[in-house]
């Protein structure tokens, strides 16, 4: 490249005073390709933020892998501290006993998902206690609060709201009955008093689970001597592939692994195709752009017409013409890509330090709008970017090549 060719490209892209109307369509352009660029940016960085922070919540009250029982009866209470010796990605295990229960107070009626879990061991694996905001963790573990007063229960923030109760109230589990024969009959009823109040985040998990110690759901649902499953903390919760297959081995037909993935694979799916529709969409503001780019490099070559002749005439060959309007496409799509990077960061940046829009959490999963910058997102959009403005300038520059020395003077 000579250096008149990006002189001419710098001249073309400040236009003159006599063509108005191509500075106008170079600014209205430039503008063009900076708004696709910083919406893209802004939108990613949202839609990254959604993902993170949801698995974020999940992983904070679910175990990476869930071993359950392949027919359904249970595992026999044991130490399975002998299936994980020698799996090195697995750092922790906690037995659970889990099912469904309607929980009535006197301030409604509610159906919930009853935990049993051993506080210490639970804690290791999911980290569930960290997610109290009133009462103890360790209350599940104290044998003195089980003498002479019903057994301690802790409740989801919103299924406590639901429920109109608070620490210290009491409230009655009722647990479905079934004979040999599958048939029901009347329910159990088991009292409890709220002893601490649970939020994870997930409005799923804060409107209908309950936590008890693991004995006391063994009790309750009838599961002596059993759990309902199994749960594993591994060292890295996204490499769950390997310890998956050899945790499986070790149980064999005795029961199924499943990772916290797995288990919520719709969600993610669902997220990764809104991200990728997304990035979609908001391109097409870079396309338009780009075509206003080529609307006006055709514009500056039909006014440029005597002056490419001249050049022409003066010895400029076909790719000299030709990349001069590159160029010249080159620079506004880098001005264009440059100053939307900036105002799509300075946007992202906004929203993660001021929480201007606040979310329905029973939709969303989130009560705030969560922004996470991944550089990878903002390179890509920015070379999407300028390829697809310098696919728009290959048209018109080719054009402003082929123009003939002679006949270009001669229709001036």
């Amino acid at each position: 490249m000579k250096f008149f060719e990006l002189f001419l490209a710098l001249r073309y892209l400040k236009g003159s005073r006599r063509n108005m109307g191509g500075s106008l369509t170079s600014v209205i352009a430039v503008a063009g390709v900076a708004v696709g660029v910083a919406a893209l940016i802004a939108t990613l960085a949202v839609m990254t933020g959604f993902r993170e922070d949801i698995r974020a919540k999940i992983l904070g009250a679910q175990p990476h892998l869930l071993i359950q029982s392949s027919s359904g009866t249970g595992l026999p209470e044991q130490d399975y501290s002998d299936r994980f010796a020698g799996i090195s990605e697995a750092e922790d295990w906690a037995p659970f006993v889990m099912g469904q229960a309607l929980a009535k107070s006197e301030g409604g009626t509610q159906g919930v998902v009853v935990k049993g879990v051993d506080p210490a061991q639970e804690q290791r694996v999911t980290g569930l206690g960290n997610k109290m905001i009133e009462g103890e963790w360790e209350i599940l573990s104290d044998p003195a609060l089980a003498m002479g007063k019903a057994p301690p229960l802790f409740l989801g923030k919103e299924l406590a709201r639901e429920l109109r109760v608070g620490v210290g109230d009491r409230l009655l589990l009722a647990v479905p009955s079934g004979d040999a024969s599958g048939m029901s009959s009347l329910p159990f009823f088991f009292s409890f008093t709220v002893a601490g109040i649970l939020q994870t985040g997930l409005y799923d998990y804060d409107s209908s689970l309950a936590v008890v110690g693991l004995s006391t759901a063994q009790k309750i649902f009838n599961l002596k001597n059993r759990y309902s499953g199994i749960g594993v903390r591994l060292k890295n919760a996204d490499a769950f592939a390997g310890p998956a297959i050899k945790i499986q081995q070790r149980f064999s037909s005795q029961a199924m692994v499943r990772s916290w993935l797995g288990m919520n694979r719709p969600l993610f799916a669902a997220l990764k195709l809104e991200k990728i529709v997304m990035f979609l969409i908001l391109a097409l503001i870079t396309l338009v752009a780009a075509f206003t780019i080529l609307s006006n490099l055709l514009l500056v070559t039909a006014q440029r017409v005597r002056e490419i002749g001249i050049l022409r005439a003066m010895g400029a060959t076909r790719g000299a013409i030709q990349r001069i309007f590159l160029l010249k496409g080159f620079l506004m799509g880098l001005l264009g890509t440059g100053g939307g990077m900036l105002l799509g960061l300075g946007i992202s940046l906004l929203l993660k330090r001021y929480e201007f829009v606040k979310l329905p959490a029973d939709v969303y999963y989130v009560e705030r709008l969560p922004v996470t910058i991944v550089p990878g997102d903002v390179a890509l959009v920015a070379v999407a970017a300028v390829l697809i403005v310098l696919l728009a300038t290959l048209y018109p520059a080719r054009a402003a090549s082929r123009l003939d020395a002679l006949d270009a003077i001669r229709r001036i």
